[in-house]
């Protein structure tokens, strides 16, 4: 109906809208400049949408590392009241958020709230910046804040979320990140929290509105320049380009249009039989592009062949010890990896690490990390000292801005005294025969390459016969099933408590054959490896 109107009003009123040339200008013109528009708006939506993801997916990741390095019985115990910031307890929790805030310059708060009676207020129990003014209010553990405005960080007690919104409290307005905290049996008793300034989402929308802008402007000029261009001329010669245009469809590169004149059309001519001939250069770049990507495809399955080698052929046989280990990429390399390192004095090293991220820089990353802690295990007297010597390394000789968690313990075959130290890891699985519950072998440490004070600590126990230790990465807790459900820890323990009887391999397949089951044929995003130790 408007097309309708446009005709009889220019038809009435402009005489040169009479003529076909004008009229097919202008529509031409029209068409392209919504084209445009539209076009540009939903790239201009979509870039700010993207952006946005990615900011929230990284202050998860910063909230969920952090949660790993906060002990659930030191929070716990410290006293909810204003006195609390004297206390032993929230001096080391509170030591350890400023500590990670330095690390990362992009993060203005840190702090861990707990739930009261009321849904949607909470209480402090430990902040950065608790007793002190730092752009806010000055807070104190027991004081109450108002989350009703905040829905993720109600959300955050079901597992690790993200404002999508941005929103303004007493400390300003911030974009944060939400990670909840377990005690040892594995329930949700706080949540910790990392805010970054608004401002940055704020330039970033800023340039991406520029961006727009001036990608809209070009448009319009491109879409009049072009409108003109091919606007004149008769319809024999139109003909003739379509009839062009068939043929170059049809696959008859070689054809040429003769358009006689020097006006608008004749040029547009020249210009589509320089098109076929560009089209006909540009199907031999593609054959080569494609052959290009066939050498690339095999260079990645070499690589990933490469990869695999990283991985032990097979397990060490160690007297009174079952051992049994898998790593399964989500591509066709991946970072996570587990090593056997034989030691002096009847030891063994055991390693399982995540790298940070997936794919090419993942495996490169993995090959760096798992090299510097082989080199560092045989030297050192303790897994701490391993994991701090090789910290410091991998800071010296990574550019990239990736971390890895890692878990890694030394058996001792003759008393089985199992030693372990954690660097940001899941903790392990730590089942004894004959009893049901489960023990967490958690320890005091950050991920790899992060900082360089991660302040690892070394701990120990004595394996009997029959007790078994599950090492594991994030790839099994947090597998997806096709409702959007999370494998979780809850559905591991229960395995592990049902198959604890079996041997190390029996343990291990009743695990995979669990997580098959929950994720069905939804897609693995994330790496897996898994790492059984049984007594027998």
């Amino acid at each position: 109906m408007p097309v309708v109107i446009a005709r009889k009003f220019m038809k009435n009123n402009f005489f040169i809208f009479r003529s076909f040339r004008a009229r097919i200008t202008f529509f031409l013109i029209l068409a392209m400049i919504l084209a445009g528009a539209t076009s540009n708006f939903l790239v201009y939506r979509y870039a700010l949408h993207f952006q946005f993801e990615q900011l929230r997916e990284k202050l998860m990741t910063i909230a969920q590392t952090a949660a790993l390095t906060v002990d659930a019985d030191e929070l716990q115990a410290i006293p909810l009241e204003k006195g609390g910031v004297d206390s032993l307890q929230f001096k080391t929790v509170s030591g350890k958020l400023a500590r990670i805030r330095k690390a990362i310059p992009a993060i203005r708060h840190i702090y861990i709230l707990t739930r009261t009676e009321k849904p949607e207020v909470f209480k402090f129990m430990a902040d950065a910046d608790a007793g002190k003014s730092n752009e806010g209010p000055v807070t104190f553990p027991g004081d109450e804040y108002d989350a009703s405005k905040f829905p993720e960080m109600i959300n955050a007690f079901n597992g690790p979320s993200a404002d999508r919104k941005l929103d303004e409290d007493d400390w300003g307005v911030f974009l944060s990140g939400y990670s909840p905290l377990y005690d040892r049996d594995g329930a949700v008793i706080a949540v910790l929290g990392v805010d970054m300034k608004a401002q940055d989402v704020y330039d970033m929308q800023k340039d991406v509105h520029n961006r727009a802008l001036a990608v809209l402007i070009l448009g319009i000029i491109f879409s009049v320049f072009l409108g003109v261009l091919i606007s004149g001329g008769a319809a024999g010669q139109i003909k003739e380009l379509m009839k062009g245009a068939e043929r170059i469809a049809k696959g008859d590169l070689e054809h040429r249009v003769k358009i006689k004149g020097g006006d608008e059309l004749s040029r547009l001519g020249n210009l589509f039989n320089r098109m076929s001939v560009s089209l006909k250069h540009h199907m031999k770049e593609l054959e080569r592009t494609t052959a290009e990507k066939e050498r690339l495809v095999k260079e990645i399955e070499i690589a990933s062949g490469i990869q695999r080698s990283f991985l032990p052929d097979f397990a060490p046989k160690i007297p009174g010890l079952e051992i049994a280990a898998l790593s399964l990429p989500a591509r066709v390399v991946g970072g996570d990896f587990y090593d056997f390192i034989p030691l002096a004095s009847g030891r063994w090293g055991f390693v399982v690490a995540d790298v940070s991220g997936k794919g090419v820089p993942a495996a490169l990353f993995m090959a760096l990390s798992r090299t510097l802690m082989r080199s560092t295990a045989a030297g050192a007297l303790t897994p701490s000292d391993a994991i701090n010597h090789a910290n410091k390394l991998i800071l010296q000789d990574s550019k990239a801005s990736m971390f890895v968690t890692l878990f890694y313990a030394i058996v001792n075959a003759g008393t089985m005294v199992f030693q372990y130290a954690n660097a940001g890891h899941n903790p392990p699985l730590y089942v004894t025969d004959g009893k049901d519950n489960i023990v967490f072998l958690k320890a005091q440490g950050v991920p790899l390459g992060i900082s360089s004070d991660i302040e690892s600590a070394t701990n120990d126990i004595t394996l009997k016969k029959g007790d078994m230790v599950l090492i594991y990465t994030d790839g099994v807790t947090e597998a997806v099933n096709s409702r959007g459900e999370q494998f979780e820890m809850e559905r591991l323990e229960k395995i592990a408590k049902g198959a604890r009887h079996l041997p190390a391999q029996g343990i291990m397949d009743r695990v995979m054959e669990g997580l098959k089951s929950f994720v069905g044929t939804e897609q693995q995003y994330d790496d897996i490896t898994i790492m059984v130790l049984k007594v027998m």
